[in-house]
């Protein structure tokens, strides 16, 4: 038989089985292109950071970063989709086959491995590094987990029994248990005082601080699920007044009572009537916290709104970019397809 040597192709990776028959993928490639394309999103992030930190002059500029958000995000997208490309482009050459349907699907699997890649630094705190799509998505998620928080006032307080009722005033008696006190010779500082004493432990730091802690969560509550918040401002408040945490229990109440009569030497009934206008001013606090909490209650309302609008457009630009990301990476992979099989030169005698 005559000897004839032909020349045959062997590309990388396997790409050319021993029956000389090409496998339908090349992972060695696949990854080399994933690789090339993260470097280059490791050196246009580096190269933009360095230029960027360079043209800003705090000197002149009385806000020198003005502006560069938008502009720092359209570079990072841009130069993330020439990174996929590039990668694209080097999967398809290194792979070898002239197809182009194994060709795109290359630069597809080199676009999923980098996203694949991209979600994994941003979970682990490493987004910032490899371009916009992580920082985005690192981003938007901590700022939905404050955006809350940032509205639940701080100095939210609570009334104090004792306090008010060293503000009583004759004037908010009625006036026959006016006149009965007069004759009595009970003065309008003989009742704050006294009632001021029998009101001064019926609300402690330790239930202020439980109640307190109550209202923050019922905010925390109508946050996560706004459409409940009338009815957990409701029970919030009815807790307040009747409840284990109340203002005033009815165990406070009756002590006042009994403190008032021996102190003062009053009637039961006199002395229900001053505790009756402790309450109204008690009652009165309340009602100015219920409308402190409401409006913290509308604006976190809105803040979880904005949040939510906001995770909801980050979502679909990430999708977005994310789509332009997965074209740029099969373009690439196009452009690079070979005319013929690429490999090393070997004899073969048929």
């Amino acid at each position: 038989d005559a000897m004839t040597t032909v020349r045959a192709t062997r590309p990388a990776d396997g790409a050319m089985a021993a029956t000389g028959t090409a496998t339908r993928v090349s992972w060695g490639a696949i990854l080399a292109g994933a690789a090339v394309a993260v470097a280059l999103m490791i050196l246009f992030t580096t190269l933009g950071i360095g230029i960027g930190a360079g043209v800003v002059d705090p000197r002149y500029d009385p806000n020198p970063l003005a502006g560069l958000g938008i502009g720092s995000g359209v570079y990072l997208i841009v130069t993330q989709l020439i990174a996929l490309g590039a990668g694209g482009f080097a999967a398809a050459r290194l792979a070898g086959i002239p197809r182009p349907v194994t060709s795109l699907l290359h630069g597809a699997a080199v676009w999923a491995v980098a996203t694949i890649f991209l979600a994994w630094a941003a979970v682990t705190g490493a987004g910032a590094i490899f371009g916009a799509a992580s920082s985005v998505f690192s981003n938007t998620a901590s700022a939905v987990g404050g955006a809350a928080g940032a509205v639940i006032p701080d100095d939210l307080s609570l009334p104090d029994p004792s306090a008010l009722a060293g503000s009583v005033s004759l004037d908010a008696l009625p006036d026959d248990l006016q006149a009965s006190l007069a004759e009595k010779g009970v003065t309008e500082d003989n009742i704050r005082q006294e009632a001021t004493a029998a009101f001064r432990d019926v609300f402690s730091r330790q239930e202020q601080s439980a109640a307190l802690t109550e209202a923050r969560q019922t905010l925390g509550d109508i946050v996560r699920s706004p459409g409940d918040a009338g009815a957990d401002l409701q029970a919030f408040f009815d807790d307040l007044v009747g409840g284990e945490n109340a203002v005033i229990s009815q165990e406070d109440r009756q002590e006042a009572l009994a403190v008032l009569e021996r102190r003062l030497g009053i009637t039961p009934q006199e002395a229900e009537g001053v505790v009756a206008a402790v309450e109204d001013g008690v009652e009165a606090a309340i009602e100015e916290t219920r409308a402190g909490i409401e409006a913290a209650q509308q604006q976190a309302v809105e803040a979880a709104q904005g949040a939510s609008d906001a995770l909801s457009t980050t979502a679909l630009l990430l999708a977005l970019a994310s789509i332009m990301g997965l074209a740029a990476a099969c373009g690439g992979a196009f452009a690079g397809k070979p005319d013929s099989l690429v490999g090393d030169r070997v004899d073969d005698h048929l």
